[in-house]
């Protein structure tokens, strides 16, 4: 997670916490009650996820800020959309009061989004559409109102004050060289508790935030709390996870306290718990590292966006994309373009301008079609632009449902947060329909992989190297073969993939688009001259 805007949300929260009724502590023990799964099995191994920040996504009742029932609301929406997969920003009781990173309560709705029965409509609602939804869990700290750690920072005699990392003097952990990374670290961790607890003792673990202390994830204790709260919600019908800042959940002095060893331990402890159930998925949020964690949670690729974008704006293949690509450990690194983090980058939009839509769309396909379970964040399919400032909140815009330029369709009020500065050009209203649009690109593509579930299951064969003009890679089961074309270059290309033999057909069509003749292979390899900036897609005709 990326806290660049770190220093305001402290000091809201601080002011916050002097008001804010304290929530009963509850670390009850939560016993399986619902092991079943709502969805078809195996739903995850194909999903297309959606990430939504549900403060932004759709407000119902005209306050200026989203909630449960707006989200509800806009189900058929993602739908008909081809999403098959939620992944929900966290939507507990938070101390910032915005973004949810900073939990108070891990077994409640925050009030803003509305009420518990609210949420487990929701969830319903979601299954009833074959939608899967799986919520942020943030392990590695709660927020400092969070009434454990009140009750652990006041004495020393706590029972809770093992369950986060507390110091009498700062054992000098701090390397300035760590500024920065995965978005922490941008000042000493270690704070006196004094600073946010009154009368409290000793110097407490922060590594993001000082409304973020770290919880102490080497108690036995922490793990159990941590184990049962997951098994509160997946009663409720959740249908997994994303763990959030795996890097940094183990701490063993100056050089132990990134990406440690005994994280993936941790991990998996935590899955034992998914273990229990039929049907969850667990990802994790590792910014650097992902392949240590993937024997325990599937982890995102991190850092290979930028080789998917690099390769549309220059036109040949980057090196990382096509190693990533032939890592044996792929599938399990769902790929994406963006996400609420700045550390990921900006919103696509203002990474490739508005007159570059080609790219734009080459970027989307190589993300969403070569990975097995690909992750897409909410306005990306319609080009959302960011606020007007490229920073976390800025890319956590309302949204752009119309082009009503100071609300964007996202309320009946006035939003909490400013709209995206395109707000009028790149909206859902505007594109519905448009065969040019983003929106129906992103729809073909996912429609694509629902009627072909080999694009998440199937054999992967990447037939193109770095430097390369195109990307050409198939998919194939016993029972399906899908050869994907991307041409990035700015000239046809005669492109050939080795499909076995047979006739194909290019299936990758916008709305209203006829489809073209089946083309026959020849000596198993299929050849054709895709046009320049142009995705193409081969299933086997029928």
């Amino acid at each position: 997670m990326s806290m660049k805007h770190i220093a305001l949300c402290a000091a809201v929260s601080i002011l916050a916490l002097a008001g804010a009724a304290q929530a009963e502590i509850d670390v009850s023990p939560v016993a399986v009650e619902a092991k079943a799964s709502a969805l078809p099995k195996d739903w995850n191994k194909t999903a297309a996820f959606m990430e939504i920040f549900v403060r932004s996504y759709k407000d119902s009742n005209g306050d200026g800020v989203g909630d449960f029932n707006g989200l509800t609301s806009q189900l058929d929406y993602l739908h008909e959309l081809g999403v098959t997969g939620i992944w929900l920003m966290p939507m507990m009781p938070s101390q910032d009061g915005d973004h949810g990173y900073a939990v108070n309560d891990y077994r409640a709705v925050n009030p803003d989004y509305g009420t518990m029965a609210d949420f487990e409509h929701f969830v319903q609602e979601a299954h009833k559409r074959g939608i899967g939804v799986i919520l942020d869990f943030v392990v590695n700290h709660s927020g400092s109102g969070n009434a454990i750690f009140q009750d652990a920072a006041k004495s020393k005699a706590s029972p809770y004050r093992g369950w986060y990392v507390f110091a009498d003097k700062n054992p000098g952990w701090y390397n300035e060289k760590m500024r920065g990374v995965s978005g922490a670290y941008y000042n000493d961790p270690w704070k006196p508790v004094t600073k946010i607890v009154p009368g409290g003792v000793g110097l407490y673990y922060g590594v993001f935030s000082d409304s973020m202390p770290d919880m102490n994830l080497k108690n036995p204790k922490v793990i159990a709390y941590l184990q049962d709260t997951m098994r509160f919600w997946m009663n409720k019908g959740v249908d997994g996870f994303r763990l959030d800042a795996v890097t940094m959940l183990i701490e063993d002095g100056p050089k132990a306290y990134f990406n440690n060893p005994a994280n993936p331990g941790i991990v998996a402890k935590l899955r034992e718990a998914l273990d229990d159930y039929d049907n969850r998925y667990m990802i994790c949020e590792a910014s650097e590292g992902a392949d240590m964690y993937v024997k325990a949670c599937s982890a995102f690729a991190y850092g290979v966006q930028g080789s998917i974008i690099d390769s549309a704006k220059k036109g040949a293949l980057q090196a990382p994309l096509v190693r990533q690509l032939a890592n044996p450990n792929r599938d399990l690194m769902p790929l994406a373009l963006q996400s609420h983090d700045a550390y990921v980058g900006d919103r696509l939009m203002n990474q490739f301008g508005v007159n570059n839509p080609a790219d734009y769309k080459l970027s989307a396909a190589i993300s969403i079609l070569a990975s097995a379970t690909p992750f897409a964040y909410y306005g990306e399919e319609i080009g959302m632009s960011n606020g007007g400032v490229f920073n976390d909140p800025g890319i956590r815009s309302p949204m752009s449902w119309t082009g009503y330029p100071r609300t964007a369709g996202f309320t009946t009020g006035r939003p909490y947060r400013d709209v995206a500065i395109n707000v009028a050009s790149q909206n859902v209203a505007i594109e519905a329909g448009d065969p040019n649009s983003l929106l129906e690109y992103y729809r073909a593509l996912y429609t694509l992989r629902r009627d072909h579930p080999v694009f998440g299951t199937g054999e992967m064969s990447v037939q193109s190297k770095a430097g390369d003009p195109a990307l050409v890679f198939t998919r194939s089961s016993p029972k399906d073969k899908v050869a994907v074309m991307v041409n990035l270059s700015d000239a046809p290309q005669a492109l050939s993939a080795t499909v076995g033999e047979g006739r194909f057909v290019q299936s990758l069509h916008v709305v209203g688009e006829v489809p073209a003749a089946a083309v026959a292979s020849e000596g198993g390899s299929l050849t054709v001259v895709v046009p320049a900036k142009t995705a193409w897609v081969f299933t086997k005709s029928q």
